[in-house]
């Protein structure tokens, strides 16, 4: 079998095959590995920093994330400030990072502390990573349970049918409860 070579120039789509090939049967990183790779701009920024690194294997190369550099650089320039690595991060990415990182391992992190900075479109690749490293490898995630759109988004999934549940309740007689 010819060795299946890998360079860090190539397009986006075609490093994701050997970025997964580093996960090998480890659920909870390949949800981090898959997690990263999917918010673009991390991907960008880890790529940036050289935070993802070529392996030459004998058999095929394989792609590592460096999850332990990525949280230095991000730890190092929340405290030194402006033109540094951590300063190219949103505070929703930050967030993206921190998870990743605890789901390969590298971080302690209590979810609720990042879930309050994420934005819509990264909860929605967090909620589905964290659902991939727990097994269930076909899940999505939406946020907003399936609201119609339109729909005022009120105190988030199923809002809607939480407060039609609460006004029926309100209009029944007053029978005991």
């Amino acid at each position: 079998m010819k060795n299946a070579r890998v360079e860090l120039s190539a397009d986006r789509a075609d490093l994701y095959e050997p970025l997964m090939r580093s996960a090998w049967f480890q659920g909870e990183y390949e949800a981090a590995i898959r997690l990263v790779f999917r918010v673009e701009e991390l991907w960008d920024w880890l790529m940036r920093w050289k935070c993802v690194e070529h392996v030459q294997q004998e058999r095929y190369d394989i792609l590592e994330v460096r999850f332990a550099k990525a949280l230095e650089l991000y730890r190092a320039g929340s405290r030194t400030g402006p033109g540094t690595a951590a300063s190219e991060l949103s505070d929703s990415l930050s967030s993206v990072l921190l998870v990743a990182a605890s789901l390969a391992g590298k971080e302690k992190l209590t979810l609720r502390f990042a879930f309050y900075l994420l934005e819509e479109d990264h909860a929605r690749h967090v909620a589905e990573a964290v659902l991939h490293s727990a097994g269930f490898l076909d899940a999505t995630a939406d946020p907003w349970g399936g609201e119609p759109e339109g729909c005022p988004r009120g105190s988030g999934p199923h809002s809607t049918a939480r407060e039609q549940r609460w006004w029926e309740d309100m209009m029944q007689s007053d029978e005991p409860r």
